[in-house]
C-alpha cells in the first residue's frame, strides 16, 4: 500500500508523533552529556547515540509532514505542550546521574526496537521503508545498552546497587510508554500497526530480563490499565512547558528561517 486511507491518517500520524517525540526528547536529555560523560570514548558515543534519536525523530516529522501538510520543523518546535505526545520517562532530567541515563536509554531502546519491529511489517509501504531503515540503526542502541549493563555488572556493590535502584524507580513510568496513541486500534487492525501492545509488553519485559539477569540485575515490570493517561495523550510532568521553552527558544525568533 502506497496510499494510506482518509481515515487512517490522524491515528497514524498521532501514533508516529508519539514514536517521533520519545524519541525528540530522550536525544535531547541524551545530548546534555555531552562533555560530561565519565570516559572519553563513551563521551564520543553517548553523543552520537543522541544524535541518532534526534535524526530518527527528524525522519519520523517529515513522514508525519508529509502526511497533514505540516512542517517536520514546526512539528519538533511548534506545538504548544499538550500537543506533545511523549512519554514522561524521556522528559525527566536525569540529573546528571549516569545510573539513570542509562537505564532510561535501556527501556526507551527496547520499546523503541519492538515499535520499529513493528513498524517494518506495516501494509504502508513508506513507513515500512524508514522503519526498517531505523530499526537497523536502533540495534547499535541495544548493544551499547548492554555492554553497559555488562561493565557496571561485574564493577562492584556500589555500581550494581546504583544500576539497580536507577531500574526500579524508572520501570513505572517506563510501563507509560505502552499507552496507547488515538485509533492504534484501528491501525493494527488494518495492518499499518501490526501486532498487538500485549505481545509487546512480553517481548519488551522478556527482552529486558535477558539483558539484565546475566550482570546480576532484575526488572520488574507491570503493565498500567489501558485507560491510564499521560503524555500519549499530552499529560505531561510540571517541568515539560519549561523544557519545551528551552529548546524551541531560537525557532520561536524566526519560525520559517531556513538552515
Amino acid at each position: 500500500m502506497t496510499v494510506l486511507p482518509a481515515p487512517l491518517t490522524r491515528p497514524l500520524a498521532e501514533l508516529l508523533l508519539a514514536l517521533a517525540d520519545d524519541k525528540f526528547f530522550l536525544g535531547h536529555r541524551n545530548a546534555d552529556w555531552t562533555g560530561l560523560a565519565p570516559i572519553l570514548e563513551e563521551d564520543i558515543a553517548f553523543s552520537s547515540l543522541a544524535q541518532d534519536e534526534l535524526a530518527h525523530a527528524q525522519a519520523l516529522y517529515q513522514l508525519v509532514a508529509n502526511l497533514t501538510g505540516s512542517k517536520a520543523d514546526w512539528l519538533a518546535f511548534g506545538r504548544k505542550p499538550e500537543e506533545y505526545r511523549c512519554a514522561e520517562i524521556v522528559e525527566l532530567s536525569d540529573e546528571f546521574d549516569w545510573a539513570t541515563a542509562l537505564a532510561r536509554n535501556l527501556f526507551c531502546d527496547h520499546f523503541d526496537a519492538l515499535r520499529l519491529d513493528r513498524l517494518a511489517r506495516s501494509s504502508y509501504t513508506p513507513l515500512a521503508n524508514l522503519a526498517v531503515r531505523l530499526r537497523a540503526e536502533e540495534q547499535i542502541h541495544l548493544d551499547h545498552d548492554a555492554s553497559w549493563m555488562g561493565h557496571l555488572g561485574r564493577g562492584g556493590e556500589e555500581a550494581r546497587r546504583r544500576i539497580q535502584e536507577s531500574l526500579d524507580r524508572l520501570a513505572p513510568l517506563a510501563s507509560m510508554l505502552f499507552e496507547p496513541s488515538d485509533g492504534q486500534s484501528e491501525l493494527e487492525k488494518e495492518g499499518i500497526y501490526p501486532g498487538s501492545e500485549d505481545e509487546t509488553f512480553a517481548a519488551w519485559s522478556k527482552n529486558l530480563e535477558e539483558v539484565a539477569r546475566p550482570c546480576q540485575f532484575s526488572v520488574c515490570l507491570t503493565r498500567r490499565p489501558l485507560q491510564s493517561i499521560g503524555g500519549r495523550r499530552g499529560r505531561h510532568s510540571a517541568s515539560f512547558a519549561a523544557l519545551l521553552d528551552e529548546l524551541a527558544e531560537v525557532f520561536r525568533l524566526e519560525p520559517e528561517a531556513a538552515w
